[in-house]
C-alpha cells in the first residue's frame, strides 16, 4: 500500500488553489494601483508557475517514472522562495502605500502566506523525494541479492 499516494494528491491539489490564487493577486494588483503596469509581467511570473501543478501531476500519476521531477519541483520552490524575500525586501513599502490600502494589504499578506506554504510544499516534497530513494535502495537490494 502506498501510505504516499495522499501527499502526492495533496501536493498536486494545494499547486492547483496556489495557481487560482496567483491569478486573483493579478486581478488585484491590476485594480487601480499605483505600479503603472498592468499585468503583463504578472503573467510572466504565472506563467512560469503554471509548470509546478504539472510537475506534480506527473508525480502523483506515475510516480515510479517521474520522481526525479521533484528535484525540479524543489529546486524552483528555493528559488521562488529567494526570489520572493528579495521582493519583499525592495518593495513591501510599495505595496503599503498603494493608493488601496486594502489591496496592498492583500497582496502583501497573501504573498506571505503563500511563501509560508510553499515552505510547507517544499518540506513535503523532499519528504517523498526521500521515501522514492529508500524504495530504491530496497528495490535495488533486493534485486542485486538473486544475482549474489
Amino acid at each position: 500500500m502506498d501510505v504516499y499516494r495522499p501527499l502526492r494528491a495533496g501536493l498536486f491539489f494545494y499547486e492547483c488553489l496556489r495557481l487560482l490564487l496567483l491569478v486573483v493577486f493579478i486581478y488585484a494588483a491590476s485594480l487601480g494601483n499605483s505600479f503603472g503596469v498592468k499585468g503583463f509581467p504578472y503573467l510572466v511570473y504565472l506563467s512560469a508557475n503554471a509548470l509546478f501543478p504539472m510537475m506534480v501531476l506527473f508525480v502523483w500519476l506515475r510516480p515510479e517514472e517521474h520522481w526525479n521531477y521533484l528535484s525540479l519541483y524543489m529546486a524552483g520552490k528555493i528559488i521562488g522562495l529567494i526570489t520572493f524575500y528579495i521582493w519583499q525586501y525592495f518593495s513591501s513599502r510599495e505595496f503599503l502605500g498603494t493608493e488601496s490600502q486594502v489591496i496592498g494589504t492583500f497582496l502583501f499578506f497573501g504573498s506571505a502566506i503563500l511563501c509560508l506554504t510553499d515552505i510547507l510544499s517544499l518540506w513535503g516534497a523532499w519528504a517523498l523525494k526521500k521515501e522514492f530513494h529508500r524504495a530504491l535502495a530496497r528495490t535495488g537490494a533486493q534485486a542485486a541479492s538473486p544475482a549474489l
